[in-house]
């Protein structure tokens, strides 16, 4: 296995020898001809080695566009999101919860699936029986009871196996309740805030989709690197070098070798 595996090595460079330095046999292996392969492979190599240099030069030219432009994308996209949220401030994030009662930035879902405004909501609670009752007030909206059980009604039917039914402290409530109160009273300076925070963040807006001078001063880099890079002297020489070693090659082993 060892020798068929050295076998296939061998073949695999013969091969390779063979495709890169064209003649007799003795034009591939014998070493009176090695200065002649010597001064084909270094000409092949010192192209390669210009190429390379330059490609990465412009590769870091390339990146240096790629991550400006990407910067003023993510600014644009990140203003136009801020213009959007003003715009249409929906729901909001969520901020708390209380059984099924759930706050969010802008408005109140209650547990029978309505969206109170926080915008002139007021919030407060009484204690019942067996339960807290808390008191909303919308600016436009009849109030709207939601109930927190604090004990159990003896009369009440049993709940159905494997059903909770939640209890909830005074202390709970009320803190809900102080919660709600907090982000109606932010809602109001956020609503009167409003208008010159939504212009201010289109001016924002246009101003970044104008703004592209990094960008393009970035691309102007990237074309001279290319432009430099065409008319390089070493690239010039290097090219140069490496035709005449293969002339030199075909006029002693009348083929062409590749580059």
């Amino acid at each position: 296995m060892l020798l068929l595996l050295l076998m296939v090595v061998v073949g695999i460079r013969v091969f390779w020898q063979r495709s890169q330095f064209p003649g007799r046999w003795e034009h591939t292996f014998h070493v009176r001809h090695a200065e002649l392969r010597d001064r084909l492979s270094q000409a092949r190599k010192t192209l390669r080695e210009v190429e390379k240099e330059l490609a990465r030069a412009y590769s870091e030219a390339e990146s240096i566009v790629s991550s400006i432009r990407g910067e003023h994308e993510q600014r644009v996209a990140r203003l136009k999101r801020e213009v959007e949220r003003l715009q249409f401030p929906g729901c909001g994030e969520e901020c708390a919860r209380l059984g099924k009662a759930v706050l969010h930035e802008h408005v109140l879902l209650t547990p029978k699936g309505c969206e109170l405004p926080l915008d002139g909501l007021r919030a407060e609670v009484s204690n019942g029986v067996d339960q807290f009752w808390l008191y909303l007030y919308p600016a436009s909206h009849s109030p709207e009871l939601v109930p927190f059980r604090h004990h159990r009604d003896p009369a009440a039917p049993a709940a159905p196996a494997g059903e909770i039914v939640p209890l909830f402290t005074e202390e709970q409530v009320r803190g809900f309740e102080m919660t709600i109160n907090v982000a109606a009273a932010a809602e109001r300076r956020f609503r009167a805030g409003l208008p010159a925070r939504l212009a201010q963040a289109e001016e924002e807006l246009a101003e970044a989709r104008k703004d592209t001078d990094a960008v393009k001063a970035a691309e102007q880099n990237r074309t001279h690197v290319m432009d430099s890079n065409r008319n390089d002297p070493r690239l010039t020489k290097a090219r140069a070098g490496l035709a005449e070693a293969r002339s030199e090659w075909e006029r002693e082993t009348l083929r062409r070798p590749p580059k």
